[in-house]
C-alpha cells in the first residue's frame, strides 16, 4: 500500500477552520484554542508547503490562490470524515438537543418561554447556540435551527413559525416628554432606529403616506435585539415585529403609537436537515415550538 505523504492533521484542521471563517480568531473560538495556536499551526503548514496560504493584513486574513484550492479540498475531506464518524458512532440518547438559533429571537422570544417546554418535557435537555450564522448541520452537529429569512435555504426543510410584520415602537418615557405622535408625519420630530439598513422604515413611511419624514435618519444596528434595546432606552423609534417586541409591549417598556403594520416577506422558521428523521427528543422540541408559536 502506498503511504500517504500528509502534513500533521492538527495543522490541516487549524487551516481549514481559519480558511472557512477567514479569521484566525473565529477559528480559535471554534476549536477552543488560542489565536496564537491557530497562527502557529497555519505557519507550520505554510512551512510544510514552503509557500504562503494566507495574505495577512492588520484587520483580516485572505486566502492566496493555493490556499483557496487547498481549503476547498480540506473542507470536503473533513466533511467526509465527519460523516464517517457519525455513521459509526452509536447514538447517545442522553445527548442534549442542540438548537442553533438567531440571537435576537433567542433572547426576546424563546428563552422567555422555555419554562413551559421543560414543564412538559422534564427529561429533555436543550443546548441553545445563539448565532447569526446559518447552521451547517453536518459540521455543527445541530438537531434543529431557528432562522429569520424567506425559508428558501438549500438542502434543508423549513417551516414558518412566526411572521415578521413590522410596526413602530417607542419608549413611553420618551413619548411622554417628546412631541405627540398623532400622525405618522410627527415622526419627523424623532430619531429613527434601523436594523441592518433603512429599507423597512422607507417602506413603512411610504405605506403611511409620510413622505415628508426622512427615512434615512438615525443609527443602524445589525441586530434586532440591540435595535429594540435602543428604543426601550429612549433613543428613538424603532420598527419591531410582534415576536420580538411582545414582552416589552406587555410590560410597558415599549408602546405602539400607530396601528399600521408593514407586511414583510420574511419570517421566523424552524429548520432541519432535509431527508433526515429527527430523534425523538428533538421532535418533541420541534412540536412544542410549533404549538407555542400558535399561542403568539
Amino acid at each position: 500500500m502506498t503511504s500517504r505523504h500528509l502534513p500533521p492533521l492538527s495543522m490541516l484542521r487549524a487551516f481549514e477552520a481559519a480558511a472557512r471563517h477567514e479569521s484566525f480568531g473565529e477559528a480559535a473560538e471554534e476549536l477552543n484554542v488560542t489565536h496564537s495556536a491557530i497562527s502557529h499551526q497555519v505557519r507550520g503548514l505554510e512551512a510544510w508547503f514552503d509557500q504562503p496560504l494566507f495574505e495577512r493584513s492588520a484587520r483580516k486574513v485572505t486566502l492566496t490562490a493555493i490556499g483557496a484550492a487547498l481549503a476547498a479540498s480540506t473542507t470536503r475531506a473533513f466533511d467526509i470524515m465527519a460523516d464517517a464518524v457519525a455513521a459509526v458512532r452509536p447514538p447517545d440518547p442522553d445527548r442534549p438537543v442542540l438548537v442553533s438559533v438567531e440571537p435576537a429571537f433567542a433572547a426576546r422570544w424563546l428563552v422567555l418561554r422555555l419554562d413551559r417546554f421543560y414543564a412538559k418535557h422534564p427529561d429533555v435537555r436543550l443546548h441553545l447556540v445563539a448565532t447569526p450564522d446559518f447552521v451547517k448541520f453536518d459540521n455543527d452537529g445541530a438537531d434543529l435551527a431557528i432562522r429569520y429569512g424567506r425559508g428558501d435555504w438549500p438542502d434543508v426543510t423549513s417551516e414558518k413559525i412566526l411572521n415578521a410584520a413590522a410596526f413602530p415602537v417607542i419608549s413611553p418615557n420618551l413619548l411622554a416628554k417628546g412631541h405627540a405622535l398623532t400622525t405618522p408625519a410627527d415622526l419627523a420630530h424623532y430619531q429613527l432606529i434601523h436594523e441592518e439598513d433603512t429599507s423597512d422604515w422607507t417602506g413603512w413611511l411610504a405605506a403611511a403616506g409620510a413622505s415628508q419624514v426622512d427615512p434615512n435618519r438615525g443609527p443602524i444596528f445589525d441586530d434586532a435585539h440591540l435595535t429594540l434595546e435602543a428604543a426601550s432606552s429612549g433613543q428613538g423609534v424603532a420598527l419591531a415585529d410582534e415576536a420580538l417586541a411582545a414582552a416589552a409591549l406587555a410590560d410597558g417598556r415599549l408602546v405602539r403609537p400607530f396601528v399600521l403594520t408593514l407586511e414583510i416577506a420574511t419570517g421566523y422558521y424552524v429548520v432541519q436537515p432535509a431527508n433526515k428523521t429527527l430523534r425523538a427528543k428533538a421532535q418533541a422540541f420541534h412540536q412544542w415550538l410549533l404549538a407555542e408559536a400558535q399561542l403568539g
